[in-house]
C-alpha cells in the first residue's frame, strides 16, 4: 500500500468517525441538523442563500467565535443545497483554517477543497442510508400521507 493510499484510508476513517458523532436525525431536515450541529459545536449556525453570479461562488463559509455563517446559492435544488452545505460543513468540522468560498473557479488540486468534497459525499451517503432505514421503519403509506397533506419534509430525506 502506498503512502498516498494509506493517507486516503486514514482520512476516510477520520471522516467516518466524525460523521458518526454528528447530530443527524431522521427524517433529515437541513435546518434542524444545522441547529443541532451548532449546539454541539457551541456556536450559532446561520444559513443563508445568495444569488449565483456567472462563474461565481456556490457556497460560502465564514466563522467568528460565536457564529458560523453558511451560505448556499439561492437557485440550488434542495439536494444540491444540502450537498453545498455539507461541503462547507466539511471545511468547518475538519478544522480547515480561515473562511472559504467555493465555486467553479476553485482549484481542483486544493487539498482542503478535495477533503471538504470527500467529507460532503460521505456525509450525504450517511444521511441517505439513515433516511432509507427510517423509511423502512415507517408504517405503509406514511410518506404518501405526508405528501397528500402538503408536507415536504419527506423531500429532504434524500438530501
Amino acid at each position: 500500500m502506498s503512502t498516498t493510499e494509506h493517507g486516503e484510508q486514514e482520512f476516510m476513517r477520520r471522516c467516518e468517525t466524525i460523521i458518526s458523532a454528528l447530530p443527524i436525525r431522521h427524517p433529515f431536515e437541513l435546518r434542524a441538523f444545522l441547529d443541532a450541529l451548532g449546539q454541539q459545536q457551541g456556536m450559532s449556525v446561520i444559513l443563508g442563500r445568495m444569488p449565483l453570479r456567472r462563474g461565481g461562488v456556490s457556497g460560502l463559509l465564514a466563522r467568528t467565535r460565536e457564529e458560523c455563517w453558511l451560505t448556499v446559492v439561492a437557485k440550488a435544488v434542495p439536494a444540491h443545497a444540502a450537498h453545498i452545505a455539507f461541503h462547507e460543513i466539511g471545511h468547518w468540522i475538519l478544522g480547515h483554517p480561515g473562511n472559504h468560498a467555493c465555486g467553479r473557479r476553485t482549484r481542483p488540486d486544493d487539498r482542503w477543497e478535495v477533503e471538504a468534497e470527500q467529507f460532503a459525499c460521505l456525509l450525504r451517503e450517511h444521511v441517505k442510508a439513515g433516511a432509507a432505514r427510517h423509511r423502512d421503519r415507517l408504517p405503509p403509506g406514511r410518506t404518501a400521507l405526508r405528501a397528500a397533506f402538503g408536507s415536504r419534509r419527506h423531500l429532504c430525506a434524500d438530501a
